[in-house]
């Protein structure tokens, strides 16, 4: 076909057969889904890595805690905080309990003799009440002594803080640990500043 139809035709089946744009439109669509997904999981891998350095920071602070009696606990949650490194140690949240199992008229009760901050846990708050977990099969016993690291830390997105909030609230997401351990001292118990002796009630 010739004549002046043949032109605007042949135009148009030109631009339709003409794919060199499609590739830059593709990219442009999906550019945005890879972006948000590699910084999502970017994010993702850094959350387990601060849940996991929590369990070790709460597991190092029980450990240290049960070894010696301290007038100043300073120098333990120091030692133990290195672990958390690059997050802030600073907004960890850490409570140090000493235990002590006794029988009381044939029952085996566990209770809190003395805490770090002085009193953050009543004295003698019973084990299993409130959140104050039960006592471990391993120190279930008369006169079984242990210790009870608590940490609590809120997770600091580094990017995308506004996104973060609407999906998870105001309040994030918090890691809370609670770890048992066992003293580790001859002839005594571990008592954290300011506190007491357990009593024994047989």
């Amino acid at each position: 076909m010739s004549g002046p139809a043949a032109g605007p035709r042949a135009r148009i089946a030109r631009f339709g057969a003409d794919a060199r744009g499609v590739a830059a439109l593709e990219f442009a669509m999906i550019l945005p889904l890879l972006v948000t997904l590699y910084f999502g999981l970017s994010e993702l891998v850094r959350a387990v890595d601060n849940s996991r350095k929590v369990t070790l920071f709460a597991r190092a602070v029980a450990d240290l805690s049960g070894r010696t009696n301290n007038a100043d606990m300073t120098p333990i949650l120091a030692a133990a905080g290195a672990i958390l490194q690059p997050f802030n140690a600073g907004d960890a949240q850490v409570v140090i309990s000493a235990l002590g199992v006794e029988n009381v008229n044939g029952a085996l009760y566990g209770g809190v003799c003395s805490s770090y901050p002085r009193n953050a846990r009543p004295v003698l708050q019973i084990a299993g009440t409130g959140d104050l977990p039960a006592v471990p099969a391993t120190y279930l016993y008369d006169g079984a002594r242990y210790i009870l690291a608590e940490v609590t830390m809120p997770y600091t997105p580094i990017l995308g803080s506004k996104l973060y909030r609407w999906i998870f609230g105001t309040q994030g997401i918090v890691f809370k640990r609670q770890i048992a351990w066992a003293q580790r001292v001859d002839n005594s118990e571990i008592v954290m500043p300011g506190g007491a002796k357990c009593p024994v009630f047989n």
